[in-house]
């Protein structure tokens, strides 16, 4: 491995591990909002006797909506250029910072978070009793700073980044008409040729 090759290949690594990050910020908050945030536990004499779990989906129904855009911005920051880039940088600190946002909101108001659960089973929004926050929303908000801190890594990391070629339009003859790969590799030999350089060097 050259010297020259070096550079490129840390890119292209810098480049995965960043968007992989994220991905996996995303799939991890999604996949919270599966489990159970909230446990309340009815006192004696309530309405009723049984536990009420509450799903992430119905607690913060804004992190399972959050976590799609930034999990779709992961990905389409694989391909897109320097401008682009910054553009889903923004795009993924906004929707971690929503997600630490609502995720922290639920676990500092549980009774507000759990009212429609709790109204849908009992048929009033809250209910006598103990409100038990589980481990999930905590997951959820760190899930939350992780894709926010990568968009920070991608905003200064992707500077150094060149676009990718496989997505890149061809380029264009003299007339204008799209000109393949392969054929500017011929003409940029002839043209070596033509000054006296060989190319196959």
């Amino acid at each position: 491995m050259t010297a020259a090759q070096a550079p490129r290949r840390t890119t292209r690594l810098t480049r995965r591990a960043v968007v992989l990050a994220a991905v996996v910020g995303s799939l991890a908050a999604l996949g919270s909002v599966t489990r159970t945030w909230i446990r309340v536990v009815p006192a004696e004499g309530s309405l009723t006797a049984a536990p009420i779990e509450v799903p992430g989906s119905d607690a913060a129904t804004a992190v399972a909506a959050l976590a799609v855009v930034a999990l779709a911005g992961a990905v389409a920051a694989a391909i897109a250029g320097r401008v682009g880039r910054y553009v889903i940088a923004a795009l993924l600190a906004a929707a971690g910072i929503g997600i630490v946002a609502a995720a922290l909101a639920v676990a500092m108001d549980p009774a507000a978070a759990a009212s429609g659960a709790v109204g849908a089973a009992v048929g009033t929004p809250t209910v006598e009793g103990e409100y038990r926050v589980l481990p999930w929303p905590w997951l959820a908000a760190a899930a939350g700073a992780w894709i926010a801190a990568s968009a920070v890594v991608l905003a200064v990391a992707g500077r150094r980044w060149t676009s990718s070629r496989r997505y890149a339009p061809p380029a264009a003859a003299g007339d204008g008409t799209p000109v393949a790969a392969g054929a500017m590799d011929e003409i940029d030999g002839w043209d070596s040729l033509s000054r006296g350089d060989d190319p196959t060097r």
